[in-house]
């Protein structure tokens, strides 16, 4: 496959790059055979829940009212936007760990439309501690993820998320790259294809990379974007000093940004790495090439809804293993409904 993909390229190319990707993940420690782990095994399907709410954080405070903002104008540069997001649910407990299904999904904007989009997975993963001994990981960080499910899938979605943004900045170049969340280095991420791996195969090919983030967990933030809120143009407000001295190990430069002049739209935390160092260049040809709704990139917005798990998919899922492996299916019972009543069901 060619390192350049172009507009004219991109429909006979798209079919190139599942099968480059979806290879290279299948020769991954991942994608493994666990037909022999999970065998003959107790095991209780479950529910899982998923969704993710873009928030605003207008929170108004006169104090910062004076702060400076910059703003962004669309600059005319045709560049592809690749945007990557996940899901992952639970599927069953077993008795000695935890079987998932992962999905990934990258959209694709240009000139201000969504193009197309592909779509890797259903996957699914057996997580036990026979498989984590095999893998090199601090032993501490495999507890939290055995003993907690809320960390498993997490680091189920941080590796599969970061091995196709690892993908994509080696087989494009010229383009954006759309990514949910900050760029900070994670404890889950594998050390061959972490974010600063991304980083580097990105500004070799010309790619600039964007951290979207829809919520922080750091307070201050809420009050800075008060001058964005009022703002009437896409704009954006400098927060480089906040983030370097509150987190260690981040990558790029790091903003609030308004990416769209609606009133309501949403303020969001943004980690950019351009190739060039033009911000400016950067947030402008981003506003060129995709579609803004309610002040959020739509590559991401239809990645999450690509990647989401429908009941359907799910029961598909269940179907499959109990057609494929020799488990023993166990029922279980719903505590909280017992002791309550069906009413708190």
């Amino acid at each position: 496959m060619h390192n350049q993909l172009n507009l004219q390229d991109l429909e006979s190319n798209l079919d190139s790059m599942k099968k480059s990707l979806i290879n290279n993940f299948s020769n991954s420690y991942f994608c493994k055979d666990y037909k022999n782990l999970i065998e003959n095994k107790k095991l209780v399907f479950v529910d899982d829940e998923e969704g993710i709410p873009i928030q605003n954080w207008g929170i108004h405070s006169e104090k910062y009212s004076n702060l400076k903002t910059n703003r962004i104008y669309p600059i005319q540069d045709e560049k592809l936007v690749f945007g990557v997001d996940s899901s992952c649910i639970k599927v069953a407990e077993v008795e000695d760990g935890g079987l998932y299904a992962v999905k990934g999904s990258v959209c694709i904007s240009f000139k201000g439309k969504p193009t197309a989009h592909l779509k890797i997975g259903p996957l699914m993963f057996y997580l036990n501690e026979e498989v984590f001994q095999s893998l090199r990981f601090d032993r501490n960080v495999f507890k939290l993820i055995l003993f907690n499910d809320d960390y498993a899938k997490k680091f189920l979605r941080i590796n599969i998320e970061r091995y196709i943004q690892f993908w994509i900045s080696k087989l494009i170049s010229g383009s954006i790259i759309l990514i949910d969340g900050s760029l900070k280095s994670s404890i889950f991420e594998n050390h061959i294809y972490d974010i600063s791996k991304i980083i580097e195969n990105s500004v070799i090919n010309g790619n600039s990379v964007i951290g979207i983030s829809k919520s922080s967990k750091i307070k201050i933030l809420k009050y800075l974007s008060y001058p964005l809120i009022r703002s009437t143009v896409p704009s954006y407000v400098d927060i480089n000093p906040i983030i370097r001295s509150l987190i260690s190990k981040t990558y790029g430069d790091h903003l609030l940004v308004k990416l769209s002049s609606n009133e309501y739209s949403n303020i969001l935390r943004a980690d950019i790495v351009s190739y060039n160092n033009d911000l400016n260049s950067t947030l402008g040809t981003l506003l060129y090439n995709e579609l803004i709704n309610f002040g959020y990139p739509s590559t991401l917005s239809l990645s999450h809804h690509v990647s989401v798990f429908s009941n359907t998919e799910l029961a598909s899922i269940k179907s499959f293993i109990k057609s494929n492996y020799s488990i023993r299916e166990i029922t279980h019972e719903n505590a909280r409904a017992s002791v309550l009543g069906t009413a708190w069901r």
